[in-house]
């Protein structure tokens, strides 16, 4: 009994005095060039994946296809999250290049994706150590809400609607077109008297 105690108290010593030596020796490197061992990885994506199940899982999602949502969205989206999450038809930005981890392409469809109300909260909340910010404190939930209805529309926006919504924005006008959900596609409907083009 005396050895065993006495292996569980060297054990502790040591986990201390190596902890104390990565922390101060600076043996840890800190830069993002870095690439994370795949076990340390895979234990930081597993935290993060039940964390935010864990916080997320007393949140209930409203209706995600009222009018005006993906629209409000998009523009959000454009506004705050396309630097790093890149768009269809576009290319990384330099930030979204020093990212490490990098951040996820919302532009494809990924069989493990998070539900709606994960994605609100890893938006409303962010992700520590990732570059992902917390927009809670600057934006109410309704905004949060028609930013998820974009990010769940997207892998279904290609690049010819998204560059249409784009040049709408930046024109000013971008209550000339709108966007439905329908059957899992979607459709940019033109309010104009140009008339419409599905994507």
């Amino acid at each position: 009994m005396k050895t065993v105690i006495n292996t569980v108290i060297v054990g502790i010593l040591l986990t201390i005095a190596t902890t104390i030596f990565i922390v101060f020796s600076g043996v840890f490197n800190v830069s993002a060039l870095w690439d994370d061992p795949s076990l340390l990885r895979a234990l930081l994506v597993e935290t993060r994946e039940a964390s935010v199940k864990k916080h997320a899982q007393e949140i209930t999602a409203p209706e995600l296809s009222a009018p005006g949502r993906i629209e409000n969205g998009f523009r959000s989206y454009r506004e705050m999250c396309a630097t790093c999450h890149t768009p269809p038809g576009k290319s990384n930005s330099p930030i979204a290049q020093g990212l490490n981890p990098p951040p996820p392409d919302l532009s494809v469809v990924n069989e493990h994706a998070m539900n709606d109300s994960e994605i609100f909260w890893v938006i409303k909340n962010g992700i520590r150590m990732t570059g992902m910010p917390a927009w809670g404190p600057t934006h109410d939930d309704n905004e949060i809400w028609d930013i998820v209805a974009f990010v769940k529309a997207l892998p279904n926006i290609g690049a010819d609607a998204y560059r249409e919504l784009d040049k709408k924005t930046l024109s000013g006008h971008e209550h000339s077109s709108s966007i439905e959900l329908n059957s899992g596609s979607v459709h940019m409907q033109r309010n104009d008297h140009g008339g419409h083009t599905d994507k």
